[in-house]
């Protein structure tokens, strides 16, 4: 057992890298795609921010 575990040592720890690759591939982007839609959030947050200020300037003037 030992020496079969000795011979495929190095097949295993390349597919752990392949595997651990992968993984860190697949996470990162998913961070980004969270990243890009806060920054979508964050952008319409702000657009809605600045309409409601125009329509109370609005409504302030036509009082």
């Amino acid at each position: 057992m030992h020496e079969l575990l000795i011979t495929y040592a190095p097949y295993i720890s390349g597919i752990m890298g392949a595997v651990l690759a992968f993984l860190t591939y697949r996470e990162s982007k998913r961070k980004s795609q969270h990243d890009e839609l806060h920054e979508l959030y964050e952008e319409m947050k702000k657009q809605r921010d600045d309409a409601l200020k125009q329509l109370d300037e609005m409504r302030k003037k036509n009082d």
